[in-house]
Formats: C-alpha cells, structure tokens, sequence
C-alpha cells in the first residue's frame, strides 16, 4: 500500500505537466502565427 501511493505522488505530477507543456507550446506557436500573419497585413506595426 505505501509504495503505492509514493510512485503516485511522483507520476500524478507527471501525468499533468506533459500536457500543459504541449498546450503551451501550441499556444505559443499559434500566436506567434497570428502576430507575424497581422504584421503581414499591416494591421500591426
């Protein structure tokens, strides 16, 4: 039973950094689209 719950203290962490790193990481990507295809336009400058 103990055992148990330390590997899970370490992997529930885990479990939920891995995907909130590749959700920022495709939320950095698509503003970084976004802004360079608005400096394109010339809406920003």
């Amino acid at each position: 039973m103990m055992p148990n719950m330390f590997i899970s203290l370490f992997v529930f962490p885990i479990m939920i950094a891995i995907p909130a790193i590749i959700l920022y990481f495709i939320i950095k990507l698509a503003v970084k689209n976004a802004v360079k295809e608005l400096r394109n336009d010339e809406f920003l400058k």
